[in-house]
């Protein structure tokens, strides 16, 4: 089989670093596998093009912003995306994230739509279905066709204008026009949910996403990290993503909150963390902050040596980083938002109240001591293996593609 994944990035955050998990693992297994991403760093890995230039995606967000339309802009990106698959000509076309101001909606699905190319759509989030939002929250308005957006601040941001409406109308059509498609989420919650988007006409499947438990996210010796990177053995370590903190939908405020509450009982290492964001930090003395790591195995082993990972978001899928900080051995304490609570089931960790600032002290300060009653080192680790390795997940991919082609050969 010949597969073309296409992406925002290439192995750069969450969805990104599936699609590249899923490319490495197809051409390991003898699949001509390709993959077209739009923005961020470059890649020497085999069949990986960026179809963008960093221009046109700057100018696109700039557009997006003015105007309010995303995915309208990046004409000369989709017309290079459209080349590319006329060349290789895949039998499957595997969609990940579209937004990110990369991509022209209308002229990619136009020659998608016209080939009808058997297509799987992962959705990592909900933005294929909702007006503009990656994420809708408690607003239903996705439902009957978006249009006065409470939330038109939110990434992907518009000053001025409301085209929602517009865009969500848009989408339905050129999203829709295609049989040959399954929409695929890595969460029991997003699947529901796009069932009854308008995606509901199409198969609607689970997949977990998959991290790789044998190379990198693995246990590794606690006492010895924490001696590389100058922490006692005694101390109560609470790691957290700081990665996007001016985002509300993160939930920085609640992490910050409950270092600040927990201030004589723990220290919190935020990885990730922009300058910008200091004066989150006035009166909160027991934070270290690290810039983004990009050696994965310098992130596990600071996964390794945490008492517990936080992961404060007030709406997320599946995230990637719970998978890894657990497959290290580390439990997770977050709010139950999305596919939260599916990730943290058979004690891998406590889940709140969302927004409950007093339950998610109180989870973390369970999660630290010693009979937590939670599952934590190598049995711990031995779950996340068995449940979300990149193998797994990429032969559940694989039955899916091979029944699309086919069907396709049969008619």
């Amino acid at each position: 089989m010949k597969i073309l994944q296409i992406n925002s990035h290439y192995n750069q955050g969450g969805a990104a670093r599936i699609a590249a998990s899923i490319h490495r693992q197809l051409l390991a297994d003898g699949e001509e596998a390709y993959i077209a991403y739009g923005r961020g760093s470059g890649s020497e890995e085999k069949n990986v093009f960026c179809v963008d230039k960093k221009y046109e995606v700057y100018l696109s967000a700039l557009l997006c912003r003015i105007v309010g339309l995303n995915g309208w802009w990046n004409r000369k990106a989709a017309k290079r995306l459209i080349a590319l698959i006329e060349k290789i000509q895949p039998d499957v076309i595997h969609i990940h994230t579209l937004h990110g101001y990369y991509m022209n909606f209308k002229l990619l699905f136009r020659y998608l739509n016209e080939k009808d190319i058997p297509c799987v759509w992962t959705f990592h989030d909900c933005h294929a279905f909702v007006g503009n939002c990656g994420y809708f929250f408690e607003c239903a308005r996705w439902r009957e066709g978006c249009g006065k957006c409470p939330d038109i601040g939110r990434y992907p941001k518009s000053q001025f204008f409301d085209f929602t409406h517009y865009m969500w109308e848009k989408k339905k059509r050129m999203f829709t026009q295609s049989q040959r498609k399954v929409i695929v989420t890595p969460s029991d919650w997003l699947t529901r949910t796009a069932k009854q988007s308008f995606f509901g006409r199409y198969p609607c499947i689970t997949i977990r996403n998959g991290i790789d438990t044998a190379n990198t996210f693995y246990p590794r010796d606690r006492k010895k990290c924490r001696e590389k990177y100058g922490y006692q053995e005694t101390e109560k370590l609470v790691l957290g993503m700081a990665v996007g903190f001016s985002d509300e939908r993160k939930g920085a405020k609640y992490l910050l909150s409950a270092a600040k509450a927990l201030m004589k009982e723990v220290k919190v290492i935020l990885i990730g963390w922009e300058e910008k964001n200091n004066a989150m930090l006035e009166g909160i003395t027991n934070i270290v902050t690290i810039p983004n790591i990009r050696d994965a195995n310098i992130l596990a082993e600071y996964y390794s040596m945490a008492d517990v990972f936080v992961l404060p978001s007030l709406a997320e899928n599946y995230a990637t980083v719970t998978l890894e900080a657990m497959a290290c051995g580390t439990p997770v304490v977050g709010f139950a938002a999305g596919g939260t609570p599916e990730q943290l089931t058979d004690n891998k960790g406590i889940t709140v109240a969302t927004g409950d600032q007093w339950a998610l002290n109180k989870a973390i300060r369970k999660a630290v001591s010693a009979d937590n009653g939670l599952l934590h080192g190598k049995m711990l680790a031995e779950k996340i293996k068995e449940q979300n390795s990149i193998q797994a997940m990429t032969e559940e991919y694989k039955k899916v593609y091979r029944k699309l082609v086919e069907e396709k050969e049969k008619n």
